[in-house]
């Protein structure tokens, strides 16, 4: 296995949590679909009224000992009447409420009672934005805050769905700002996350904090600026929201923004920095600048906007922990050869830099399949000799240019085509002589091999074309290994170390 690879990790957590709201939050809108959904054949002629029938047909059927009846699904009647579909759905609750009297327990099983989905009334009633519906159910003393087995408190559904009427009646009457659901976001993430902007308006008219921390210091400008939501962003940033602030892996809303591509947000986030050049500069826990990940994500807009916010910087020539300058990293990403080219006209870049572990943009490209991108350094002046070094050699070592020798072999274990590819199961060390080609044997890039192998024979600088005959010839004769060709005598200036092949 080589020893120092490329990587292209880009905010684990924050990805991992987005997949968790966004499953979450499916799951909520499933299990809320199946508790309105009308069961006509399995409910009983009350059960059917209370979901659309008239109210006097209602009252008619009710009884005192079924009050507290239930579905199958364990929903209450006061489930049902908020899930129905009826114009009298407010007389009906009122009527039923009204039939527990003066026994205030069987009143508050009613409003507390939750489905075998884990929901309230007042979350049925939120869920299908019924404004009247919640109206009444506060006024009869349902909790604003009851989040049910799914700790999903009622005021981020009405964020979830964009009703600003239904957020502030639950505001109103007591629902928390601050509570926070199953991924730990408040209302106002949720609204946010869910493009509600008349919602986010109202939560911060209410008092809502816009520098609030999610489960991982996510504050809602960060969701904002991933999600390219200008409008949003501009409203948090009125309202005080503080674009330096970062999540737990070091990333301020300009990341993201960058990472995404979203310019109006960048370009409103850029306006906003108090100190522009060094929040350009600002690295996460990776050593990503916004710049790195605009250019992970190919993005030319954006990588041109930061580039001229942070003039004069040494951002060009900044390391994430992975080694890997802005260009490294448009090569790994591999998404776009036009900001490959613009990088490349930058001051200060050399497509032949070494990071600290030695490898240069080529090796990028070369590991990440990229085949275009991997002609095109080569055309533009990447030299594939440089080697990156093994975890054993000093971080401050002195980087030479590398002979192609070792590479060469590695290359020729294996024919050209597609189709003949030999295995990829044995353990390689070859030190010293990490070399691009070696990184894309590696991935088992058998064209970019033969790219790699096509311009080292252009060389006219090195005995490269002898070495590539001669190491054909030896597969001809039928050599049994590797090693039988490397004990000849090493004359070669280069050629100081064995190359292992293990099985």
């Amino acid at each position: 296995m080589l020893s120092q690879t490329p990587h292209y990790l880009l905010h684990p957590a924050a990805d991992e949590l987005k997949k968790k709201i966004s499953e979450g939050y499916a799951v909520v809108r499933s299990r809320l679909n199946d508790d309105i959904k009308a069961r006509n054949s399995t409910w009983t002629p009350l059960q059917i009224a209370a979901f659309e029938g008239t109210a006097e047909e209602f009252v008619r059927l009710l009884t005192p000992e079924s009050i507290e009846c239930r579905t199958s699904q364990q929903l209450s009647l006061l489930h049902v009447i908020c899930a129905g579909q009826g114009e009298s759905q407010v007389d009906k609750l009122t009527a039923l409420l009204d039939a527990c009297g003066d026994d205030a327990t069987k009143k508050k099983n009613l409003l507390s009672h939750l489905s075998n989905n884990g929901f309230s009334a007042l979350h049925v009633a939120v869920y299908r934005g019924d404004l009247a519906l919640v109206k009444s159910l506060l006024e009869c003393g349902a909790d604003p805050g009851l989040g049910g087995r799914h700790q999903l408190p009622p005021l981020h559904l009405a964020a979830m769905i964009g009703s600003s009427s239904i957020a502030q009646a639950l505001v109103t009457d007591g629902a928390s700002l601050e509570a926070n659901d199953f991924v730990l976001f408040t209302a106002l993430h949720c609204a946010t996350y869910f493009a509600n902007e008349q919602v986010v308006r109202c939560l911060l008219n209410c008092g809502a904090d816009g520098n609030v921390c999610g489960g991982v210091k996510d504050r809602p400008l960060h969701l904002a600026a991933s999600r390219g939501l200008s409008a949003i962003a501009s409203l948090l940033l009125e309202a005080g929201a503080d674009p330096q602030l970062a999540d737990d892996e070091g990333n301020l809303p300009l990341h993201f923004a960058a990472k995404t591509g979203h310019m109006a947000v960048l370009n409103i986030l850029l306006k906003n920095s108090k100190n522009l050049s060094e929040t350009v500069a600002t690295r996460n826990v990776y050593g990503d600048t916004p710049l790195h990940l605009a250019c992970y994500g190919g993005r030319l807009d954006a990588t041109k906007a930061l580039i001229e916010a942070a003039a004069g910087s040494h951002l060009m020539v900044s390391e994430n922990v992975f080694s890997e300058t802005p260009l490294h990293a448009a090569c790994t990403g591999g998404k776009s050869i036009e900001l490959i080219a613009y990088l490349m006209k930058q001051p200060g870049v050399d497509p032949n830099y070494q990071g600290q572990d030695g490898h240069t943009a080529l090796h990028s490209a070369c590991y990440h399949g990229h085949l275009q991108i991997v002609q095109y350094l080569l055309e533009n002046g990447a030299d594939q000799s440089l080697a990156a070094r093994t975890n054993e050699r000093p971080a401050a070592v002195q980087r030479t240019p590398q002979s192609t020798f070792a590479a060469a072999i590695m290359a020729l274990n294996r024919p050209e085509t597609l189709s003949g590819i030999s295995s990829r199961d044995s353990v390689v060390s070859v030190e010293d002589q990490q070399t691009p080609v070696i990184w894309a044997y590696e991935k088992g890039h058998d064209r970019i091999v033969a790219l790699l192998k096509q311009y080292a024979n252009k060389r006219p600088d090195a005995d490269v074309c002898s070495e590539y005959r001669f190491l054909a010839w030896a597969e001809f004769k039928g050599a049994q290994s590797y090693h039988s060709i490397l004990e000849i005598p090493r004359t070669h200036h280069s050629l100081h170390r064995w190359v292992d092949y293990g099985q």
